[in-house]
């Protein structure tokens, strides 16, 4: 069987555990199957350091014209066409980048659209609905799994467009399965069948030997986890935060951890890298926290480990505090206590899954120095409160596992 999987976002260690925890489970399910990863963005580079290292798993990147070249305009012009006229579709047959694409969506059993954040919504990503467009043009079984949607604004023309596009594409789905509550709110609105999931890095739980060099730089010493988010990338808080804002508030945020269990040093994990900005590798966010405290308890750890090893790490941590969605993955699918900072619904929809709301607090209020203070308070009150829960680390991994296995009884039994 050949699957195909599509729309993988790169440079996010959560998204890497998801990938890798979906295809290493495939992989262990049905042996003889072949997968092939697609992309037509990204570096090799990046595709590198995210692979799942096996004989049945191949990356391709398609290469797209240069961008801003004339024939990158008109490899796009042609690709939009192509997808809205039925007439145009002897283009894939002629133009040499759609013609490589078509093969690999031809040639596929079925397409997986790879688990990760919430394209299908208020990010508008214009690309991933054109990948999943291309497969319904061509006929092929869609597999959209782990993933929120939503919600759908309608203010602009291109607004509506998106909303009609998404819909046509949710009603095609072969398997649909949803990752949070919120979004299954959604569909259940939308009147869209679908399969409950959680997050695909619930699948299983990695432990890797730990390089000499990161053992010298906890030393030994019990260790609190702590994943800042920055925030001003996201469109809900764009244009009201500065860089230095978002500093101050979590440097207060690591002192009270830090005055919480004085026994322990702080360890910060990024989870974003190799975008190379600011707003986007977290490490850049994370060095300008540690140098602003000047403490030495704050141990900022390179960008360059992965996902694997980041969870070996959170398991053996006293506790996280988290502003990353896939933070709190990695500490409940650990078994480690934690405090969620919910910034967009799909941490809400977890917790809300596992009943662990108790442990989350909302900083949409973070643009405010009056909703930042009150934040912190949060923090220092929960941080005491906080334990580990078995049950609801058993329930993650077990609703997991069962949208996987009728994942698996559906469309990789032969």
């Amino acid at each position: 069987m050949q699957v195909l999987i599509i729309n993988q976002p790169l440079c996010n260690r959560g998204d890497e555990s998801a990938h890798r925890a979906l295809v290493r489970s495939i992989i262990k399910a049905k042996p003889d199957v072949r997968i092939t990863v697609l992309f037509d963005t990204y570096t090799e580079e990046q595709i590198d350091a995210f692979q799942v290292m096996s004989p049945q798993v191949e990356y391709v990147l398609i290469r797209i014209p240069r961008p801003y070249s004339i024939l990158n305009r008109i490899y796009h012009k042609l690709r939009n066409l192509v997808l809205r006229k039925s007439y145009m579709r002897w283009t894939w047959f002629v133009e040499p980048t759609l013609r490589k694409i078509r093969y690999y969506y031809v040639n596929a059993d079925l397409v997986l659209n790879a688990p990760g954040g919430i394209c299908m919504g208020g990010f508008q990503n214009w690309h991933h609905i054109e990948g999943l467009r291309i497969a319904k043009l061509f006929k092929r079984p869609i597999i959209y799994y782990g993933r929120s949607f939503g919600p759908f604004p309608t203010e602009t023309e291109s607004n509506r467009l998106f909303k009609q596009y998404s819909l046509e594409m949710l009603r095609y789905f072969s398997f649909l399965s949803i990752r949070d509550k919120k979004t299954e709110h959604l569909a259940i609105e939308l009147g869209i069948p679908y399969e409950s999931t959680l997050d695909s890095a619930f699948l299983e739980q990695p432990y890797v030997e730990i390089p000499k060099e990161v053992k010298e730089l906890i030393a030994g010493k019990p260790y609190m986890v702590f994943v800042p988010n920055i925030l001003i990338w996201h469109y809900a808080y764009k244009d009201k935060l500065t860089k230095q804002q978002i500093i101050s508030f979590y440097s207060e945020m690591a002192e009270i951890m830090l005055q919480a269990h004085n026994e322990c040093n702080i360890i910060m994990l990024p989870q974003t890298f190799m975008f190379g900005d600011y707003e986007n590798d977290d490490v850049c966010l994370f060095h300008d926290i540690a140098k602003n405290m000047n403490n030495e308890r704050i141990i900022v750890l390179p960008d360059t480990y992965s996902s694997d090893l980041q969870q070996t790490l959170i398991s053996d941590a006293t506790l996280l505090v988290g502003a990353r969605y896939h933070s709190i993955v990695f500490a409940i699918n650990n078994n480690v206590p934690f405090v969620a900072l919910s910034y967009e619904h799909k941490i809400e929809g977890l917790l809300e899954a596992l009943d662990k709301k108790d442990c989350m607090i909302d900083i949409s209020s973070v643009s405010t120095e009056q909703g930042r203070s009150e934040i912190n308070k949060s923090v220092k009150y929960l941080l005491p409160l906080i334990s580990k829960d078995e049950k609801a680390t058993k329930k993650a991994k077990a609703v997991a596992m069962n949208c996987f296995s009728k994942f698996v009884s559906r469309f990789l039994t032969e």
